[in-house]
């Protein structure tokens, strides 16, 4: 049954208590992503080990995280997003306690195993969360606003971070997010409601019986017998995929060789994707409603500006300058945002609302899966480029790159493909 909207149920005020809530909890699943980099120093001090045994610890999150995807996308479905949220948040809080203690590089490892199981139970029951509180009309705006939230989490991972670690310790600093992850958990547990009371199950509107829900097999067979089903994985993969390797990866090493800057101001101009991020997921969540725009013309319009952005990179490589990389990633950023916001809008359109849990549990690790992907071959073809003195050579560089704007034009390419209401057969 597609949900129909009830224009009461969409103006319960309780719907900004659970917004708000979930925003703070968000918040903290973008500052556990990116928490290690500012206190990886600490971290090979106090356990005396290397880079590589530092590097699996950090991965951890991740691998976990999209592990898990599928899991809360059912639970969310069969028992609620509020209860989901909040045991795995406790359990996120957990593990941040396990890493403050952690005496060894493994338990340190446990510790951030438990902290991506954790978070990685926050987003996917928040998109249920979202469509049984607010309209089709609304709810691209809300991913937007929280995206925000998000990436403003991960900004406040790095200095304010940093400075705490440096005053308190770094396990200290730990114990104390620990403390507000379970907070916010308990909070969420307390405070909110799965959904208005205009749509619980016992309350319809006629004598019609309740149809019985699909097993779990025969409903994830159709989700993943839908050709837009793919279309979303695939683009998702590949734009998500190459951004997130440019910001998180290459960008700063990039700009210190293209721009010969120090580490600091290139990781400056570096942040401008994040920046731009936290304008345009709003935005462009708040535009195609506004306008009347269609979203699977506004994801085709982004995706192309995104791999414009790729194509002037490649071919003004060392002739675009400080403002013109200042530019450009803000710009990059401003579209990721809008990407973000516009495809999972789409999503929620072309998806029945009982089983948009499990849907987006088994999409959102596409992402995920992308960045994996893009960050190993591009480094790979950088590493067979060799170094130019302590930098990494401008020619590799060039050649990774090429390969994500291969990807992007695909992208752009299967972004004609989708469409915003779908029949059965699709």
């Amino acid at each position: 049954m597609i949900d129909q909207p009830v224009s009461t149920s969409f103006r319960d005020p309780h719907r900004w208590v659970v917004f708000s809530i979930i925003c703070l909890i968000y918040f903290l699943v973008y500052f556990h992503r990116v928490s290690t980099s500012v206190i990886a120093s600490d971290l090979l001090a106090a356990f005396d080990t290397n880079a590589t045994a530092l590097g699996f610890m950090s991965s951890m999150y991740f691998y976990i995280y999209a592990l898990d995807q599928p899991i809360v996308g059912y639970l969310a479905d069969r028992i609620g997003p509020r209860r989901v949220i909040a045991y795995w948040s406790m359990t996120a809080a957990a593990g941040c306690f396990i890493f403050g203690m952690a005496p060894s590089i493994g338990w340190a490892s446990l510790g951030r195993a438990l902290i991506g199981f954790g978070v990685g139970g926050v987003y996917v029951p928040t998109v249920k969360a979202l469509s049984q509180w607010f309209s089709e009309r609304e709810f691209a705006t809300m991913v937007g606003l929280l995206m925000s939230v998000g990436n403003f989490g991960a900004v406040v991972a790095t200095t304010p971070l940093a400075w705490a670690a440096g005053t308190w310790g770094w396990r200290p600093t730990f114990f104390l997010i620990g403390g507000v992850t379970m907070g916010m958990a308990i909070l969420m547990l307390a405070a909110t409601r799965d959904q208005p009371p205009s749509k619980h199950p016992h309350q319809r509107h006629d004598n019609s019986p309740a149809t019985p829900s699909p097993g779990l097999a025969r409903t994830t067979v159709t989700i993943i017998a839908s050709k837009q089903f793919w279309l979303q994985v695939t683009i998702f993969f590949g734009v998500y995929g190459t951004a997130v390797t440019l910001q998180g990866l290459w960008a700063t090493p990039f700009l210190m060789a293209v721009l010969n800057v120090e580490r600091i101001l290139a990781s400056q101009l570096n942040m401008l994707i994040p920046v731009g991020v936290i304008i345009g997921a709003p935005l462009f969540g708040w535009m195609p409603n506004r306008f009347c725009l269609n979203k699977a013309h506004t994801l085709t319009f982004l995706t192309a500006v995104y791999t414009m952005c790729w194509l002037a990179i490649l071919m003004v490589f060392d002739r675009l300058g400080m403002v013109g990389y200042a530019a450009l990633f803000f710009v990059m950023g401003v579209v990721i945002g809008g990407f973000i916001s516009t495809i999972w809008g789409i999503i929620r359109e072309t998806t029945p609302a009982e089983r948009l849990g499990l849907t987006s549990g088994i999409l959102n690790p596409a992402p995920f899966l992308g960045v994996a992907a893009f960050q190993v071959l591009t480094g790979n073809i950088i590493d067979k480029a060799g170094r130019a003195g302590e930098l990494n050579s401008l020619s590799g560089f060039k050649s990774a790159f090429s390969v994500c704007l291969a990807g992007a034009l695909v992208c752009l390419a299967l972004s004609f493909l989708i469409k915003t209401k779908v029949s059965n057969g699709d």
